[in-house]
């Protein structure tokens, strides 16, 4: 069972455009040393979808190698096609991931028996747990409750689900569906604490990336000590952050540009992503000073 905070982490990129693989590995062991429970490589703040096939492949393989089992590790494997997203999901099993995290076809609008079998024959196909991952902003269709419901009846594999519904009576949906045999994960940033309060046990994170301490604070405080009155102090140093990345539409670059003045490798983004203006930095040194981040 997923469970916990995982960080869905940046794929930091050289000024000449290249992937940073040391800088990846840099950002993995910080993130390890911080108490994190999870990681999560190739994800959309990763930018999969402007990575080459090769690329995702060492992108997963250094992820999983400097991990080296100390956490579990969650690797996208996401494709337009359900043969290529077969093929993703078998390479990161060899490469050793411990599960995948996987979208419905995300340009040609599938329907909701088109999305089932999409996932049932990915997890027919290869055998480790799937975090089906519905997000209706990016891939402009919406995995219902029920089909949920069909694709936990169909495999166990199918045994987690990152929502970005960004509506929270989705969980209770899923959960009065489906019980207790599947994890529903938070995958909208400034619905964190609600979700933990409705039930959900995880966290797949952005601002992870950041402030991996405070995500995992607010876990505890909220979801494992059921002190919402502690967990909302958190929250709410945390929430200008989480409202950023979750609408700015600005995500990657502002992620970057943190771990790059804490030390750590962020780098540029690919096009047609724009870098951050000079207002977006001013406000985002504001957020980092409100988190005690310096």
């Amino acid at each position: 069972m997923v469970r916990g905070v995982y960080t869905v982490l940046v794929t930091p990129f050289k000024a000449n455009g290249e992937v940073d693989y040391e800088g990846l590995r840099k950002n993995v062991e910080w993130q390890i040393s911080q108490g994190i429970h999870g990681i999560v490589a190739n994800g959309t703040t990763g930018e999969f979808a402007s990575l080459e096939d090769d690329e995702r492949e060492r992108v997963a393989a250094t992820v999983i190698d400097t991990a080296a089992g100390r956490v579990p590790v969650v690797i996208g494997t996401s494709a337009e096609a359900t043969q290529k997203a077969i093929f993703y999901t078998r390479n990161a099993k060899k490469l050793g991931a411990d599960a995948v995290m996987v979208l419905p076809s995300y340009y040609c609008k599938p329907n909701q028996e088109e999305i089932f079998a999409h996932f049932a024959k990915i997890s027919d196909a290869v055998d480790i747990p799937i975090v089906i991952y519905n997000n209706p902003s990016t891939t402009g269709v919406d995995i219902k409750a029920e089909t949920v419901k069909r694709m936990v009846d169909h495999s166990p594999n199918l045994s987690a689900i990152k929502e970005c519904t960004g509506d929270i009576k989705r969980i209770r949906q899923i959960r009065l569906l489906c019980g207790e045999r599947i994890s529903v994960l938070c995958g909208w940033e400034d619905l964190a604490l609600e979700a933990f309060a409705m039930g959900a046990c995880g966290w797949i994170s952005v601002i992870g990336n950041v402030v991996p301490r405070l995500a995992v604070q607010l876990f505890k405080e909220v979801y494992e000590d059921k002190d919402l009155d502690r967990g909302w102090e958190t929250y709410k140093m945390m929430l200008p952050m989480l409202s950023f990345l979750e609408y700015s539409g600005k995500a990657p670059q502002t992620l970057k540009y943190c771990l790059d003045k804490m030390g750590l490798s962020g780098g540029v983004v690919r096009g047609p992503r724009l870098p951050l203006t000079h207002e977006d930095k001013k406000a985002i040194d504001e957020m980092l000073k409100s988190m005690k981040v310096t």
